[in-house]
């Protein structure tokens, strides 16, 4: 069994390829849904006042954000699939105004190339739900259709003699009481969300598209579900996982994950250095550190990210700090790897944290002073950043 961990770009003794897990996009909006086009373009959808519209940027580049007015020729617009160059887009301007068009992307605009209606639907939910398969001819379904097993169930509706079938449910094995949603398929395996009363969970089943039926649910590996929040939209394409995951904090915000192979890959304990911008600042004279850290943040081998349950626990602790505050962050490296890597690693553990807090509680201006250690004792216990409050 492969051994997943965090990081950019490393490999396990052994020289044994590992995935490698990065963010795509963090926001504040509601995130719904997204795709990685091939040229490294991301498109997402948000949640807005005034509806649902679809944005773009180049991967690792959100200065690039911008609403794509071809894609938004509804009030609720949604990206559905894609396949062959082509991008699936589903469009709402009402209750008889709902349309599937396909486009494709050239000279950076999307262009129209065609469109189907949607099925009939009766959904008794607010809520709809979904994927189109890359050869146009299955259509999966998130919707209350009536005999729900509870809130929304999943269907499949196929494209046969230029018109849809009605839409049949995927039977007990997948449909439960709880409501389910985001469908997705790749090959003959099914994957979708299931709401857990407040949280949400990602599950795969296996799919018999004649029979319209799915197998057993199993919920995905925890670094695609944290416990206790928000995790949805699993997709599964060659060597790439992605998916969405929330906290539930105050001041929560979505995540777009990818869990992909890293390039290139380098030894055991050697990072990739890559230069990051760091702006001193300086903590007034006047101030002491305490004595004890006010929070202590945990990190998987060699990794310089924070896991989804350590960004809520750091948001947890910011929300309680007055504006101004001042704090020393202090990154940890083990005795793991290299020299070199190890003091990149411990410094850049801190950094990380830095940019986060400027990124996202701005408005709070708090002051901050970085600091950087390396341990020679091994373990988690010693891979982790620390928070000192300046009094």
């Amino acid at each position: 069994m492969k051994k997943i961990i965090y990081t950019v770009a490393f490999l396990l003794a052994g020289a044994t390829a590992v995935r490698a897990q990065v963010e795509l996009k963090q926001t504040k909006a509601e995130l719904a849904d997204f795709i990685l086009l091939e040229n490294g373009l991301l498109v997402y959808t948000l949640k807005e006042a005034q509806g649902q519209f679809i944005y773009s940027e180049q991967r690792g580049r959100s200065e690039t954000s911008k609403k794509e007015l071809a894609l938004n020729t509804g009030v609720l617009n949604a990206v559905i699939g894609g396949g062959k160059g082509e991008l699936y887009v589903y469009h709402k301007n009402g209750r008889n105004q709902e349309m599937l068009a396909f486009y494709t992307l050239k000279d950076g605009s999307f262009e129209r190339t065609g469109e189907r209606k949607l099925p009939k639907l009766k959904n008794h939910s607010r809520n709809l739900g979904l994927f189109l398969s890359q050869d146009k001819n299955t259509l999966l379904v998130a919707a209350d259709l009536g005999r729900s097993q509870g809130y929304e169930d999943l269907y499949v509706s196929k494209w046969e003699n230029n018109r849809w079938s009605k839409p049949g449910s995927l039977g007990k094995a997948v449909n439960t009481r709880q409501a389910e949603f985001a469908p997705y398929m790749a090959n003959d395996t099914l994957y979708f969300s299931r709401k857990e009363e407040a949280v949400a969970y990602n599950y795969s089943s296996p799919l018999d598209l004649a029979a319209g039926r799915a197998g057993a649910a199993t919920k995905l590996a925890p670094v695609i579900n944290v416990a206790g929040s928000y995790n949805a939209y699993y997709k599964k394409a060659a060597e790439r996982q992605m998916w969405i995951s929330a906290s539930r904090e105050q001041d929560y915000f979505y995540t777009a994950y990818l869990l992909e192979k890293p390039a290139p890959a380098i030894e055991e304990g050697e990072a990739d250095l890559v230069p990051v911008a760091e702006e001193v600042t300086t903590t007034p004279a006047v101030k002491t550190r305490a004595a004890a850290p006010g929070l202590k943040l945990f990190y998987a081998f060699n990794s310089i990210y924070l896991n989804l349950e350590e960004v809520s626990a750091l948001a947890r602790f910011l929300n309680q700090q007055p504006p101004g505050t001042a704090f020393v962050v202090k990154g940890y490296s083990d005795g793991y790897g290299t020299a070199q890597a190890k003091e990149y690693v411990s410094h850049h553990r801190a950094l990380q944290v830095k940019h986060h807090i400027e990124k996202y509680f701005p408005k709070k201006q708090f002051v901050i002073t970085l600091e950087h250690e390396v341990r020679d004792q091994k373990g988690k216990d010693n891979r982790k950043t620390e928070l000192y409050l300046m009094q």
